[in-house]
């Protein structure tokens, strides 16, 4: 209707314009002719000018009546553009398959919907950064809280819309000492570009240099590494750059940095890929070293491990020009028990258990492509539920991890209804409960009084794995049992691709379904798991964590699952006893703080995991 009406109105302007240019044309016309009739006289000459007078007036009507349905027709086509373009398109155009294109940006992955896998469409791709404009639905517009961002950066759209798509409790907003540190540091970074803007590229004598050498696990890992990255150097004032050669986080982010690029130019790569390592650089004394390759990868040497010694930092490092940072893991915890970093990160972070949101807000933002596609997905599948849950679904020590097991099946269904992340399914319904357009739900009455069909409330739940069947069963059972309450649950699933590869189409799915799961209200990661590690620490969420481990290695003495102490990601391989820095002087104020705010991981007891201090 609204395309049909858009045509009417269309054509009608169209007819008025024809009308009006014709009315002049006939005006003109009819002057000429009266002109052409007139000769001498002074009463004749005075008939010309009248008749001239008219030719003009009747010329600035036709002027004026243009445009007048000039501007009415720029402000009406926009207005139904924009209601044509925000109907909720079919589902096998909202997401196509990535692999259907060259460009794997210009079609999004498949999302599986009550179990009916999309395919593909020529059509014009809706996903446009340019062409979408959200209007939320009421009971979105309702529940969502107002966020106004002075940011406006259109080479990043994500930057300044992404905090509209978390509730008040979760925006986490940074000190303001962090954001002067970042303001001081993005204006180091472009003083130190290496990109001119003449295109060639110079190294300033006394800038330095952290080159981040992405690895070979999966997306967890590599973000993880890149925010610890960024947090040292921020402590010891390099600016960040990235080797784009290898791996997929410089075509999935955004530039960072206002006014300079992260990019390492090509004529650079042998000053890192080349370097000395940390130990043959220490039996150098670091003379004449003027780049050092880092490894800070699971597997490390005891020389390897010297680099969080203070010594190290302030008697080796300091003056090298390059470093190369090459790590799978999130060494910010480490970061803070070297004495002279803390005294620098502690002011910048009030709350120790959000370092990791803040800097990964700042730095791992999806370029616009992928941002458009997130944003998508949650608009037409996650927004109008008054309630979102995540569950993410991982078994790091099973061969195929992805295979359905009951037990595990048991497991996510227990512990989602035993820290309420689920409403309990109604078992002794024989037929399903009747399930109500969630863009017509409003919130309930509080009058104690149950419920009626039309005020239920609603939960979308979207389960990330690799296979699709812990998917299919939740769905299943809602549909064939529904709620005790008459919650209305939408059970959805974005990807399943079977195995875990490192092509570019699965990265981008991947990062979309960290950023979908980071806007949950209640979220539900696995243990070990780093992609949940980026999830929870993205949004700021303390999860529910599935013990898969347990039941991997048949330990049934431990917990099924447990809330967790920290949105913070935890750092798996810390190596603290193996160290051989000597005697370090600390503070007793710093001694303090890292008996307070870091703990043992509760997925993995001799790992490290920032936290509050709060019980």
């Amino acid at each position: 209707m609204v395309t049909a009406a858009a045509a009417t109105v269309g054509g009608s302007m169209e007819f008025g314009m024809t009308r009006s240019v014709s009315a002049v044309e006939e005006g003109i016309m009819g002057v000429a002719r009266s002109l052409s009739l007139e000769v001498g006289g002074k009463s004749k000459f005075f008939r010309n000018v009248r008749t001239m007078r008219f030719l003009l007036a009747l010329i600035m009507s036709a002027i004026v009546a243009m445009v007048a349905v000039s501007r009415l027709k720029l402000l009406v086509d926009p207005w139904f553009s924009s209601h044509h373009e925000t109907q909720q398109p079919p589902l096998q155009q909202l997401l196509m398959s990535s692999s259907s294109s060259s460009n794997p940006l210009s079609n999004p992955p498949l999302l599986t919907h009550t179990g009916v896998a999309t395919g593909h469409n020529s059509a014009k791709n809706h996903l446009s950064s340019t062409e979408l404009k959200l209007v939320p639905s009421p009971v979105v517009a309702a529940n969502r809280p107002q966020f106004h961002s002075s940011i406006v950066d259109s080479t990043c759209t994500s930057r300044g819309q992404q905090e509209m798509y978390r509730d008040s409790a979760h925006q986490s907003p940074r000190s303001g000492l962090l954001d002067q540190a970042l303001e001081e540091y993005t204006r180091m970074h472009s003083h130190c570009a290496l990109y001119d803007g003449d295109g060639s590229s110079d190294v300033k004598t006394e800038c330095r240099y952290l080159v981040y050498l992405e690895g070979y696990e999966g997306l967890g890992n590599r973000l993880l590494s890149l925010v610890s990255a960024f947090a040292y150097a921020m402590a010891t004032k390099r600016a960040l750059v990235i080797d784009a050669r290898r791996g997929h986080l410089a075509a999935l982010l955004c530039e960072p940095f206002r006014d300079s690029s992260w990019l390492l130019p090509p004529g650079f790569v042998d000053e890192v890929w080349g370097a000395p390592n940390l130990e043959d650089a220490m039996h150098r004394g670091f003379q004449n070293v003027s780049a050092v390759r880092i490894n800070l990868r699971h597997e490390q040497t005891r020389a390897d491990q010297r680099f969080f010694c203070p010594a190290t930092q302030q008697e080796g490092l300091q003056n090298v020009t390059w470093i190369g940072w090459e790590s799978n893991q999130y060494y910010v915890p480490r970061l803070f028990m070297i004495p002279s970093f803390w005294s620098l990160l502690s002011p910048w972070f009030p709350d120790p258990s959000l370092v990791f949101t803040q800097l990964t807000r700042f730095l791992c933002l999806p370029q616009n492509q992928i941002w458009a596609r997130i944003q998508r997905v949650h608009e037409s599948y996650l927004a109008s539920s008054m309630m979102q849950v995540g569950l993410q679904v991982r078994r790091n020590l099973n061969a195929d991890n992805a295979t359905l097991a009951e037990s595990v099946q048991e497991l996510i269904m227990n512990c989602s209804l035993k820290y309420h992340l689920l409403p309990r399914p109604a078992m002794h319904n024989k037929e399903p409960v009747v399930v109500v357009q969630q863009q017509q739900l409003k919130p309930p009455p509080d009058t104690g009084a149950k419920s009626s069909s039309s005020s239920r409330t609603s939960a979308a739940v979207l389960v990330t794995s690799l296979h699709m069947q812990y998917y299919e069963k939740l769905r299943n059972l809602y549909l064939e049992h529904g709620t005790e309450d008459g919650t209305v649950v939408s059970v959805h699933m974005m990807s399943h691709d079977g195995v875990e590869n490192d092509s570019y189409e699965q990265a981008v799915k991947a990062l979309m379904e960290i950023w979908l799961l980071s806007f949950s209200n209640k979220l539900a990661t696995s243990s070990w798991s780093t992609f949940g590690y980026v999830a929870q620490g993205l949004g700021g969420l303390h999860p529910v964590i599935f013990n898969f481990l347990a039941l991997d290695l048949d330990d049934h003495t431990g917990p099924a699952c447990w809330l967790g102490q920290s949105s913070e990601p935890c750092l798996h391989y810390p190596f603290v006893k193996q160290l051989e820095c000597g005697n370090v002087p600390m503070s007793k104020q710093q001694s303090n703080w890292i008996a307070t705010h870091i703990r043992p991981c509760q997925d993995e007891k001799y790992g490290l995991q920032l936290c509050s201090g709060l019980h």
